[in-house]
């Protein structure tokens, strides 16, 4: 299978706003190859050393890499980008080129280093190594075509939501698992059982790749099929089924959909954990979630980006 990679060179300013933007066609996947904080860097301060190659990077501009499958249509996607950046005023450089999917896997893989997320997660590339510090807890992951590393903003969050939240024994459920991190983050945090769901059976596998790479005692089980359609084998499957923790990081409308049936779901005192929402969408999350009886708990937002925590 080839990929179509769009190239958008922007300033670094922009680079969350256009992120924003490009993540609403929802047709592929995307990162942003952003310097300009690299000093800022966890593991840059705790280490000191940082290569020589990206030292010498430009941290005022940045790439936005956007993937889409080969049967989608460039020119339409091209035309949307154009015309949203225009109205947000992001000054850009849009060219594009087709990749093979070994490229479109391994294009990023240089750019993706260990990452310490909230009091313990450390998420390290399985091709990086690491020396735990004391209390430290390594997750080792291989995104591959299903994206999700945890440097994304909406990502970090909610892994930094769940490591306060899931406790021993808990029972996860985590719609639109992508990479498969949020249920193995919360299989280390202690969980019992993790099921994570995904339209993509791409994502399916590569979450059972990366569970095999991490040790906990829970259980993990992945399943591709789409708990929005109330005729799904999932819905029947979990009928009657409850879960602790249930965490859907993926965009603003499917989150709203999702509230209206999910806390079917959700033990009387769980938490629903969404992600993913840009901040011009958050009120319309919000709206949906108080309609449906959701008590918002707490929120946290990075660089434009909104996770919420929800009570029942």
């Amino acid at each position: 299978m080839k990929y179509n990679e769009l190239l958008i060179k922007i300033s670094s300013v922009d680079g969350e706003k256009a992120s924003a933007i490009a993540a609403m066609l929802d047709i592929g996947g995307l990162y942003l190859e952003d310097y300009s904080d690299m000093m800022d860097c966890d593991l840059v301060k705790q280490i000191g050393l940082i290569d020589e190659e990206l030292l010498a990077k430009d941290t005022t501009k940045a790439t936005l890499h956007v993937y889409l499958p080969e049967n989608i249509s460039v020119d339409e996607a091209s035309a949307y980008l154009e015309e949203r950046f225009t109205s947000e005023n992001v000054k850009y450089e849009l060219s594009h080129e087709l990749i093979d999917e070994e490229a479109y896997a391994n294009s990023w893989k240089k750019y993706y280093k260990p990452l310490k997320i909230g009091e313990k997660i450390v998420v390290c590339p399985l091709w990086e190594n690491y020396d735990l510090k004391d209390g430290e807890v390594m997750l080792k992951i291989d995104p591959g075509m299903a994206f999700g590393t945890g440097t994304h903003e909406t990502t970090s969050l909610c892994i930094e939501y769940l490591q306060k939240v899931v406790k021993e024994g808990d029972k996860i459920l985590d719609v639109g698992c992508g990479s498969g991190i949020l249920s193995i983050t919360s299989l280390l945090c202690g969980a019992r059982e993790a099921l994570a769901l995904d339209i993509d059976p791409n994502a399916v596998r590569v979450s059972y790749e990366n569970a095999e790479l991490n040790k906990y005692d829970g259980k993990f089980e992945a399943v591709c099929d789409n708990i929005l359609d109330p005729e799904s084998d999932i819905r029947k499957k979990l009928n009657g089924k409850k879960y602790d923790v249930i965490v859907a990081n993926i965009v603003a409308d499917i989150i709203i959909r999702l509230s209206d049936f999910i806390q079917e779901y959700l033990e009387d005192n769980g938490t629903f954990i969404v992600s993913g929402i840009i901040t011009e969408r958050e009120n319309d999350v919000l709206d949906a979630l108080a309609k449906n009886g959701f008590k918002v708990l707490d929120r946290s937002e990075k660089k434009g980006w909104v996770c919420i925590k929800n009570g029942r």
